[in-house]
Order: structure tokens, then C-alpha cells, then sequence
């Protein structure tokens, strides 16, 4: 009788493990179409409908779509609820929140400005392979900002990577380097030529 009255406990429990796991899965799925939606009304212009929609899907938790919210906070110069949203895509590792939030402790928008906390952030998003990080970690490399050593050979490595990865700023910066002898790298107005065309055939 005890079995039998442990065996029904048990059951009941999976049960409703197994329901909010559906639960949360379906609540994930909404928040998705809705994130998706309003990052596509954005671009189309309707900001009014995209953030009711960014909103809603960034308080269920999508990353994408708390970027996106706090992008178009941080231009609107509401710069404490951007924070907000950049936090909470960072703390879920997520490369473009990473990222939007070291920007903010550069800046110092919403936050005290904080280079070093700017740097770790930006580098861990480089790290994941975000573009826009690549770049600018590159950059911080090139000029000894955001509490970097200057260091030209690991700053031309992170433009290599980000320019491969398509980024036009970074193949112009290539191009400059290869035309002038910058990065540590010797003069060579063909390789210059080479990435200049790279960048114009994006």
C-alpha cells in the first residue's frame, strides 16, 4: 500500500515537471515569434508596434529581442532601461548583449563609465565571434583603449578575423595598414588593392 501510494507521488511529480517544462517551452516559442515580429516592424519603420512587441518578448526572456529593445533605448537617450535590457541579454551570455553593454560602461550611459568592465565585455563578445566586437576589440588593441595594452600584432589578428567575417570597416582598415605600413606590416599596395576590392564587392 505504501508502494502504491509513493508510485502515485512520483507520477504526479513527473507530471508536473513535465508540464512546466511544455510550459516554458511554449512560453520560449511566443516570445520568439513575438521578438522576430517586432525586430522585423523595426526595420520596416513601425516603431510603435515593434516595441510593444520587443517588450513583451524581452520581458519572457529572448535575448534578440532585448538587444533590439535596448538599441532603440539607448537612442532615445533612455539610457537606464537600455542598461537594463543589455544586462539581461549579457547575463545570458548572449554575444550583441555582451557587447551593448560594454559600449554602455564605455560611454558611460546609464552607468558609471568603466573602460576596464568596458574591455572584459567587449573582448568576452569577440570571443563568441560578434563582428562588431571583433572590431572594436581590434581597435582597443591598436590604441591601447579600454585598459588594453597597445599591442599592433594582436590588434591586425582581430581585424583579420572580423574582416573575414565579412566586416567592411575592418578591410578598410586592412587596406590602410597594408598602403601606409601600419599594424606591424610592410608596405604592399597589392594586398592594400586586394582588401580595398573586398571591401567594395560586399
Amino acid at each position: 500500500m505504501k508502494a502504491i501510494k509513493l508510485n502515485r507521488i512520483f507520477v504526479k511529480t513527473i507530471f508536473i515537471f513535465c508540464s512546466l517544462v511544455v510550459a516554458s517551452s511554449l512560453a520560449l516559442a511566443d516570445a520568439k515569434t513575438d521578438g522576430d515580429k517586432g525586430i522585423a516592424e523595426y526595420r520596416k519603420g513601425n516603431l510603435i508596434e515593434s516595441m510593444l512587441l520587443l517588450e513583451k518578448s524581452a520581458e519572457k526572456g529572448y535575448a534578440p529581442a532585448q538587444v533590439t529593445l535596448a538599441y532603440i533605448l539607448d537612442k532615445s537617450e533612455q539610457d537606464t532601461q537600455a542598461l537594463h535590457w543589455y544586462q539581461q541579454a549579457a547575463s545570458n551570455n548572449y554575444p550583441a548583449g555582451l557587447f551593448g553593454l560594454g559600449n554602455m560602461y564605455a560611454m558611460g550611459e546609464g552607468t558609471e563609465k568603466d573602460p576596464q568592465k568596458a574591455g572584459q565585455l567587449i573582448r568576452q563578445s569577440a570571443l563568441l565571434d560578434h563582428v562588431p566586437a571583433m572590431r572594436a576589440y581590434a581597435h582597443a588593441l591598436e590604441y591601447g583603449h579600454l585598459n588594453f595594452s597597445q599591442n599592433s600584432s594582436s590588434a591586425l589578428e582581430w581585424y583579420l578575423k572580423a574582416a573575414s567575417s565579412g566586416d567592411k570597416l575592418s578591410m578598410q582598415r586592412l587596406s590602410n595598414a597594408y598602403m601606409l605600413g601600419e599594424l606591424d606590416l610592410p608596405i604592399d599596395p597589392e594586398q592594400a588593392s586586394i582588401w580595398d576590392s573586398k571591401k567594395n564587392s560586399q
